[in-house]
């Protein structure tokens, strides 16, 4: 790629930061971060969970996307709930276009069957978007050296503050999950200007069924196999991930197919992720990786996924039937 393509490619990457306040960010291993997946996934273990994620998209390109994630959470089985709390940053660009949220997340646990179980999900946000206006530059600040003060009217504001709710349903089973999350049901602001330009409703359709096999050669050890999706419609983006994983203990792997269905706005196909995950006793690690397979090749570099959860398990005093996921 010769110095001019590049420099396009940099500005225009740059100036796609910006989109960040209309979409929200995307995690490959979205299992792995259960909260942000869905309300529902709230204490969906046995005991205590705490999680990190960190996420780099678009390598190569300078501002490249940051985003960083915390949970907790607590499985209260004499109360049927889940309780949780969970952090994110997501920074874009060189202007350090930023939205931080953090919330309180709970989940009820019910058994309307044997052995099938529906769990309501509810979350509560404060978020703010904030940015540094003076690192970025501006169309009018590149026609002559050295560069000018720039003639555009900037907001008089750099951190915007609102609140948010998300709301989910899961049903699952054994082996089998469905579930589905509204998030942004109260639109919160999304601009620096008084336009009242909001964050667009977001739902997601996610699921999986996971088959347990009885290991290579009869072997003791664990071994199972998932195919699991996760579909979004945000605004008038679409788009769907469709993987499938490998687990023999203690290790996982994992591909995942992310595209946009026909008819959507963007093109179909974006991205191929591999996954690799370790499993000893109470701690998971995973990492990922995304071939961006759409225009932009090997010139954003991909973008790369680091997992880590650690459960504190306790021994429940009555039979709990933990959430079936990707094992990480």
């Amino acid at each position: 790629m010769n110095v001019f393509k590049r420099y396009v490619l940099v500005l225009t990457l740059n100036f796609s930061a910006f989109l960040v306040l209309s979409q929200d960010v995307q995690f490959t291993q979205f299992y792995a971060n259960p909260l942000y997946l869905s309300p529902s996934f709230t204490g969906g273990i046995v005991g205590y969970r705490v999680a990190a994620n960190y996420r780099n998209q678009w390598t190569f390109v300078p501002g490249s996307y940051n985003t960083f994630s915390l949970l907790w959470d607590h499985n209260s089985p004499a109360f049927r709930s889940g309780f949780g709390v969970m952090a994110m940053r997501d920074q874009a660009g060189d202007g350090n276009l930023a939205n931080t949220r953090m919330g309180v997340l709970y989940s009820y646990d019910i058994e309307p069957f044997p052995d099938w179980h529906l769990r309501p999900g509810l979350a509560f946000f404060l978020q703010q978007i904030s940015i540094d206006f003076s690192k970025l530059i501006f169309s009018d600040q590149l026609t002559s050296t050295p560069m000018p003060p720039t003639s555009v009217t900037l907001p008089g504001k750099d951190a915007v503050w609102d609140i948010d709710v998300s709301s989910s349903l899961l049903a699952y089973s054994d082996n089998l999950w469905l579930g589905i999350t509204w998030d942004h049901m109260l639109k919160p602001v999304a601009t620096f200007y008084d336009d009242n330009s909001r964050l667009p409703h977001k739902i997601t359709v996610h699921g999986g069924y996971r088959y347990i096999t009885k290991g290579f050669l009869l072997s003791r050890i664990e071994e199972s196999f998932t195919v699991a999706f996760n579909y979004r419609v945000q605004d008038i983006y679409r788009q769907l991930d469709l993987g499938l994983y490998f687990y023999s203990q203690p290790i996982s792997f994992g591909v995942w197919w992310r595209g946009l269905p026909k008819n959507s706005v963007g093109r179909r196909v974006d991205a191929l992720a591999f996954m690799v995950g370790y499993k000893w006793d109470q701690v998971s690690m995973g990492y990922s990786y995304d071939f961006t397979i759409s225009r932009l090749g090997l010139a954003s570099g991909g973008s790369h996924e680091i997992s880590m959860i650690y459960e504190f398990r306790l021994k429940p005093k009555k039979r709990w039937k933990a959430i079936p996921c990707p094992t990480f």
